[in-house]
């Protein structure tokens, strides 16, 4: 005898190759969840391929499985933004299953993601923050709060235009603020909702809850993406829940240290079991990423404060440095060259004496001194070009004021031996 789920799974296969409402063929069943399915399928109308959601048989017989399932339909249509999924259209199959017509997206859930990377870097992850947090701001100020918000509820859509383009999908136990009813579709015993991202105040049922729980779920989600763990955990959905409403989330740097610290500061925030203590509303919550973004610099897998800007030369400027420093280690060449021939000369001529006992020491000029190391000349002062010029292995000599000129000698062209000593260093001073 065939199993429930064996059952359900050919009533699921079954629908393959139908049209729903005369207009919507079933192309491929795409994925399920505890009470349906969700099939690609195509509008006949106008070829547009969409996602057709059902509940199964056994759902369809629950009236709160019902009450989720046109909730969902109906927050998501009240919410309108680009980061809450759409639905085009509602109904029942002949056979009585209740389906939704919603955006066939492409990509992935976040709790994929996670499961395949572990952990996200800070920038990814405050990325996708914010853009849960666009969604939330049109969902509450639609008077919509979600209340199950969680990775598997984060679609990451693969688009031309952004790799990881966040919709928000099930709103099928959210709260309408607007509609008064005393049915919370909540059961005796049961809080609804996923453990782990849970607020304090909806894992103890309170009756206000309003969109501070939403901010609370995301800042345990963003605590996930960052450290790759949820920030309370228990064997049991009970001890988890337990955990959440006495115990305050741990920093996120014990867990990942990787983490910059203010943005450790904002999952905190965001953490506080205090609503009051939380931030107060998306729009608020999103400043403050915004805020973060304007701060640090993405570099990689992680964040870095913004270095200093390095001053950085044109081609013309480099290249009138280079000029300006060449023309300066020659005139130093030359003003060396220039004393060795006229001491040589006044030798030569009977201008000095070669007996030093009978003749004071003449005062060193500036070019021999320079060309004999005895006295140290100040170097050339800095300039801010990354080129730096070499004469062989020797210092560059001094410029020579006009004073320091020696007479006018007949100066020795240089050789080739001197020009080819000069070396042009690329090396970073």
């Amino acid at each position: 005898m065939p199993s429930l789920e064996e059952d359900t799974e050919s009533e699921l296969q079954a629908l393959v190759g139908t049209t729903v409402a005369g207009k919507y063929r079933v192309d491929r069943l795409i994925g399920r969840g505890g009470m349906g399915a969700v099939f690609q399928a195509t509008n006949l109308a106008i070829g547009k391929r969409v996602a057709l959601k059902f509940l199964d048989h056994e759902a369809a017989r629950n009236r709160e499985a019902c009450q989720r399932f046109q909730r969902e339909a109906e927050a998501a249509s009240m919410a309108e933004s680009a980061h809450i999924v759409q639905i085009f259209d509602s109904g029942v199959t002949d056979a009585g299953l209740p389906f939704l017509v919603m955006e066939l997206l492409t990509g992935e859930d976040l709790r994929a993601r996670l499961r395949r990377e572990q952990r996200l870097s800070a920038p990814s992850a405050l990325r996708i923050a914010s853009q849960v947090l666009r969604a939330l701001t049109r969902a509450h100020e639609a008077g919509i709060v979600h209340r199950d918000l969680k990775p598997d509820n984060i679609f990451l859509c693969a688009r031309d235009d952004d790799p990881s383009f966040v919709k928000i999908v099930d709103f099928g136990i959210s709260k309408v603020a607007r509609v008064r009813s005393a049915d919370t579709l909540t059961r005796s015993g049961t809080v609804l909702g996923t453990a782990f991202y849970m607020s304090p105040e909806q894992a103890q049922s309170f009756a206000d809850i309003d969109g501070r729980t939403d901010l609370f779920s995301l800042g345990a989600i963003l605590f996930e993406m960052l450290s790759g763990h949820p920030p309370h955990d228990g064997r049991t959905y009970e001890a988890v829940l337990i955990a959440i409403c006495t115990h305050d989330a741990v920093d996120v740097r014990t867990r990942a240290p990787q983490v910059p610290e203010a943005v450790a500061a904002l999952v905190s925030r965001a953490l506080q079991r205090e609503r009051a203590q939380r931030f107060q509303s998306a729009p608020e919550f999103l400043a403050a990423i915004a805020e973060l973004e304007g701060t640090f610099t993405h570099d990689g897998p992680s964040w870095v404060t913004p270095s200093a800007p390095r001053k950085v030369l044109t081609n013309d400027s480099a290249k009138s440095t280079q000029r300006r420093r060449y023309g300066t280690l020659v005139a130093g060449i030359i003003a060396t060259l220039a004393g060795f021939a006229l001491t040589a000369y006044l030798v030569a001529h009977g201008g000095v004496s070669s007996d030093p006992s009978k003749e004071a020491a003449p005062r060193p000029s500036a070019s021999s001194a320079a060309l004999s190391g005895s006295v140290t000349q100040p170097s050339p002062p800095p300039t801010s070009s990354a080129l730096r010029i070499e004469a062989g292995a020797g210092a560059p000599a001094p410029r020579l004021s006009g004073a320091e000129k020696p007479r006018r000698p007949v100066l020795p062209r240089p050789s080739a031996h001197v020009a080819s000593g000069l070396q042009l260093s690329t090396k970073e001073p």
